[in-house]
């Protein structure tokens, strides 16, 4: 009785493991990606997976306020617009010389180890990205836009045979009249769990690194701007 109970018990044990294997090969085999924007100084970005689409950045303003009273109306959105227009300021993302120089040097070694093995899994539509060279010195422009030229002439034809590219457009230009460099970008980046996973896993220390490296590399004004409006918002809290 005790042996029949306990047979009894194993195999539903059995089954539900075999149901949970069954559920994490199906998880794993429903596509994922993510759609990252950047123009203007505005980022947006979007996770899917499957049907399922989230946007990340910028986020949404909570629904399902009160309507409000029309004489009220007309004050109040001209305060919104001006409120709204600081906060896009200050969500304004800039790159500077350094920062580019930065990454051109540090990204590709990082992408090349994380991309491979699983390359081909992984599938890039849309890969816009439109880079602007600029400078305060017109030597140092010429000199990024040559490096850069040359990185990109070696590294479009890598990734395109690393991975599955669709709907290309990458283009440099150069302005000596601009004083900061900019770009415009539109990259969709889709693949399996499992490969995104192994990918993260073999970027994600070189990645963080480059990451703090950037931010390090930021414009000294503006992070005395932004260390001054942290302590004013520490001293109003």
């Amino acid at each position: 009785m005790i042996g029949h109970i306990l047979l009894t018990v194993l195999a539903v044990i059995g089954y539900i493991l075999l149901a949970l294997l069954a559920l994490m090969i199906i998880l794993l085999l429903i596509p994922a990606g993510a759609r990252f924007t950047y123009e203007g100084g505005e980022i947006s970005l979007q996770v899917c997976y499957g049907p399922i689409k989230l946007q990340i950045l910028p986020k949404k303003e909570p629904s399902g306020e009160k309507k409000k009273e029309p004489e009220k109306e007309k004050k109040e959105e001209k305060a919104e617009e001006a409120g709204e227009e600081k906060k896009k300021e200050k969500k304004k993302f800039r790159v500077n010389l350094d920062q580019i120089l930065y990454s051109l040097e540090k990204l590709p070694p990082i992408l090349g180890r994380a991309l491979k093995g699983v390359g081909r899994s992984i599938r890039f539509n849309p890969l816009k990205v439109h880079i602007l060279v600029a400078g305060v010195d017109p030597a140092d422009t010429a000199l990024l836009y040559g490096k850069l030229d040359g990185a990109l002439a070696v590294g479009v034809p890598a990734l395109e045979r690393l991975t599955r590219v669709k709907n290309q457009d990458v283009r440099l230009f150069v302005d000596f009249q601009e004083e900061r460099p900019d770009f415009i970008a539109d990259v969709g980046i889709f693949a399996r769990p499992g490969a995104l996973v192994l990918v993260a896993l073999r970027a994600g220390v070189g990645a963080l690194k480059w990451f703090l490296g950037f931010r390090k590399l930021a414009d000294p004004k503006e992070n005395d701007k932004k260390a001054k409006d942290d302590t004013k918002e520490k001293e109003a809290a």
